[in-house]
């Protein structure tokens, strides 16, 4: 039996998650499993519980919290600590280094801020731009479209001077990833109809597709410009993403144009089911990399070791970046820390004893992954 390699010593950097909330305190086990699934609102969680994911959550927290491995037992063990010190205890045995967080969610009004953050977990914090939430302002600010151009060019005229080390859209959650350019009448129309949900009293969402194009590309330009990281949300997620326009290859138009050549696009979710697509695009443009995400998608640990192999597969490892997309609950990084290092250790080793990797390099590649491609590509000291 070959043995596999152990990445426990890696410090991680989570390329991708969230905020964790101020508030742990859950009176609800119902809520608290809900919060495992992108089931529509309604999922029972009588479903939710059979899951690969929350089966083995619950007999790891189980372990963890010395408790009877029944999601009542554990969800009264994570209760009964304080909110800090369930964060601060949860986070102490993942060695990560760095979390880079997408601001757009949760609200600033419920999550922790960084700074507290990092006092309570010793783990310090990168921050995101989301785009979509910075153009929806905008366009309830101004009357005129060419204001709203203007004004986001110089939102974006200096990202990381504002604090931040990239950017981050969700348009597979509004018109899809078959991003390009509209005929003027178009995106004007667009924009009156986005002004008069504004004008009505009606919280805007962007998914009016010339606007949303139009505006995405002024940001790609500023980003080439910048030669700064664009993160795109690709494949599993919200109910409200069509999986079928949230495929990487949709990127196309962007990824060929000459003029968005100097933006790193960084695809998230590992693109799954679309994994092999995504591997495929950082196979063959210089710009492209992809995260493989361990806590999110809900996936068993099989799942995750096949979508760990199909990226490595193809893709250049200097490419592939660790993330959680974790969000609200501690207990997402944690299990994501732990599995993510075993499948990613379990995948290297079989490049290893199938010869496509040199024993003496495995270790580099898990570094790479784990850590040090993040690190150069966010900039991160």
């Amino acid at each position: 039996m070959r043995a596999t390699l152990d990445f426990e010593f890696i410090p991680l950097i989570d390329n991708h998650c969230h905020a964790v909330v101020r508030d742990q305190n859950i009176q609800d086990i119902n809520v608290w499993l809900g919060c495992f699934t992108e089931g529509r609102e309604g999922m029972s969680p009588g479903h939710v519980r059979t899951t690969a994911f929350v089966r083995r959550l619950v007999a790891r927290l189980a372990t963890f919290f010395d408790c009877e491995p029944t999601p009542e037992a554990v969800f009264a063990a994570r209760q009964s600590r304080d909110g800090e010190q369930l964060i601060a205890a949860v986070f102490d045995p993942t060695n990560t280094d760095t979390l880079v967080i997408d601001e757009g969610l949760p609200s600033k009004d419920v999550a922790i801020p960084n700074k507290d953050f990092t006092r309570i977990t010793g783990v310090r914090t990168a921050s995101l731009l989301r785009l979509e939430l910075l153009m929806q302002d905008l366009i309830a600010q101004h009357h005129r479209f060419e204001d709203v151009e203007n004004a986001l060019r110089d939102e974006l005229r200096d990202v990381r001077s504002r604090g931040f080390v990239g950017l981050k859209s969700i348009a597979a959650y509004r018109t899809g990833l078959a991003i390009g350019p509209h005929a003027s009448n178009l995106i004007l129309a667009a924009f009156r109809a986005a002004r008069t949900e504004v004008e009505r009293g009606r919280r805007l969402r962007l998914e009016h597709k010339p606007l949303l194009d139009t505006l995405l590309i002024i940001a790609f330009e500023e980003a080439a410009r910048q030669e700064l990281p664009v993160q795109f949300h690709t494949g599993y997620g919200d109910t409200d993403a069509d999986m079928l326009l949230a495929n990487p290859l949709h990127l196309r138009w962007v990824l060929e144009n000459p003029a968005f050549r100097g933006m790193k696009t960084v695809l998230l979710h590992e693109s799954y089911p679309y994994t092999r697509q995504a591997g495929y695009l950082c196979a063959v443009y210089d710009q492209v990399f992809m995260d493989l995400s361990y806590a999110i998608p809900y996936l068993s640990v099989g799942a995750m070791r096949e979508f760990t192999r199909e990226a490595l597969g193809v893709a250049p490892t200097s490419k592939l970046l660790y993330a959680s997309d974790a969000v609200l609950l501690p207990e997402f990084y944690w299990l994501s820390a732990t599995d993510g290092r075993r499948v990613l250790a379990d995948a290297i080793t079989e490049l290893v004893a199938d010869g496509d990797l040199a024993r003496q390099d495995a270790e580099a590649v898990g570094q790479a992954v784990l850590n040090r491609n993040a690190a150069r590509l966010y900039g991160l000291a």
